[in-house]
């Protein structure tokens, strides 16, 4: 019966994964030469991913779209109640009807409470994305649409100039084909070492409880890949317009530097280079003060109960590897999501600050064309950029550079001593 029951679930998910992955090789992951046409393919299988898992409607679908995701959404958040309800509770029939996935374990309160966390996270992504829709304002994926309508048109200019756009093509497509590989990666993972643990269970326990324990994980399957879909997503996109933004800034980094160079610039190359930075710090404003709350609620929340899984995983002792293996690839993975956010905003900071630094220099060297008005230009970009540095933020006032990481780093080594200092 065990073998019969296992297998089948088995065998259900590889074809779907199968199904899922069988336009995307890996070959077209490593391929250098990523044409227009290419980019424009994986940006369609990616939205059609997204309406597929209901993560984010960018063509105004339609109300039933939205009731979808709102479903999924309360489902999530009963699922994550779930597990909270046996992280607290020691009444042996609520545990055995509620199929325990660590009732064999002397942690099981912890163990619960992590799943729990691990499903609020996404749902907090899903919140943020139906208030997205709802607020009725520009959605923060405009840019990346302009974007795509640019290399389907040729005569249809982006808004942002990118000197090296085909690097930039490449870090895009990129991006989507590891989104789409690492999603299925995720997911396949958390399934089978859920699935290692419920097998390890059985030997400690009946037959009825592992038909419950199995009930439960078909639920959490189903109920959990839309969710999960949609928290990694949007960490993709938000990887992408760090990508984006990372090359525009670059890009007005050489074009300052040949106005300093040419000496005698025109009045028309300044006025062009001031309007295309100060469109670049308003659209850069605008998504930190869209995303502020999710920043701030992700990163306390996230670096917290981080802390704790590594607390659980390197302070208690467990006889079941499926739950050791759980615990270390849920803060590997949360870990990974949260530095790979700081790097990528450390990145756009210090190329940012070279922009200041050029614009400064430019400042110096007017030339003789220069006239009163782009001398207010240049007065204003830099006392706005030395009022609010140009960059990403938690929050929309904690600004991220080396300094944020290095304190992150440190703060969370602190909380974790401080575990073992008061729990021990």
């Amino acid at each position: 019966m065990k073998e019969f029951i296992l297998g089948y679930w088995c065998n259900s998910k590889m074809h779907r994964i199968q199904r899922f992955c069988f336009n995307f090789s890996i070959k077209s992951i490593i391929n250098l030469n990523v044409t227009k046409n290419d980019l424009l393919s994986a940006i369609d299988a990616l939205e059609g991913l997204e309406r597929s898992a209901r993560i984010f409607d960018r063509r105004n679908s339609g109300k039933y779209f939205q009731l979808q995701s709102l479903l999924i959404l309360i489902l999530n958040i009963i699922l994550a109640f779930h597990f909270l309800l046996l992280s607290i509770t020691d009444n042996q029939t609520i545990i055995f009807y509620s199929g325990d996935f660590f009732v064999s374990s002397s942690e099981r309160k912890v163990l619960n409470y992590i799943l729990h966390c691990g499903i609020i996270m996404p749902c907090m992504v899903k919140i943020f994305l139906l208030y997205l829709h709802q607020s009725g304002r520009k959605s923060f994926l405009h840019i990346l649409d302009e974007y795509k309508g640019s290399l389907k048109e040729s005569n249809k200019k982006f808004s942002y100039s990118l000197k090296d756009e085909k690097l930039f093509r490449k870090s895009y497509y990129l991006a989507i084909k590891l989104y789409e590989y690492i999603f299925i990666g995720v997911y396949g993972v958390l399934l089978l070492l859920h699935l290692t643990n419920i097998t390890i269970i059985y030997n400690h326990s009946t037959l009825q409880q592992l038909i419950l324990q199995m009930i439960h994980m078909a639920i959490l399957v189903i109920l959990y890949y839309p969710i999960l879909s949609s928290a990694l997503w949007f960490v993709s996109m938000l990887l992408i317009m760090g990508i984006l933004a990372y090359f525009a800034i670059d890009s007005l980094k050489v074009e300052c530097d040949e106005l300093i160079s040419l000496g005698n610039y025109t009045r028309h190359h300044a006025e062009s280079f001031f309007y295309k930075q100060s469109l670049l710090s308003n659209w850069m404003d605008w998504v930190n003060a869209r995303a502020a709350w999710i920043f701030i609620t992700f990163y306390a929340y996230g670096c917290f109960h981080n802390i704790l899984i590594l607390f659980c995983l390197t302070q208690f002792k467990y006889d079941n590897l499926g739950v050791k293996m759980l615990l270390s690839f849920a803060y590997t993975l949360i870990l990974a999501i949260l530095y790979a956010n700081n790097y990528s905003g450390t990145l756009i900071g210090q190329k940012a600050s070279v922009l200041h630094r050029s614009i400064y220099r430019l400042s110096i060297n007017t030339g003789k064309l220069f006239n009163i008005k782009v001398a207010l230009k240049k007065l204003q970009t830099l006392e706005r950029l030395a009022s609010r540095k140009m960059g990403v933020y938690i929050g929309n006032y904690i600004y991220v550079g080396n300094y944020t990481t290095l304190l992150l780093a440190l703060e969370c080594g602190s909380l974790y001593y401080l575990f073992c200092a008061n729990i021990n």
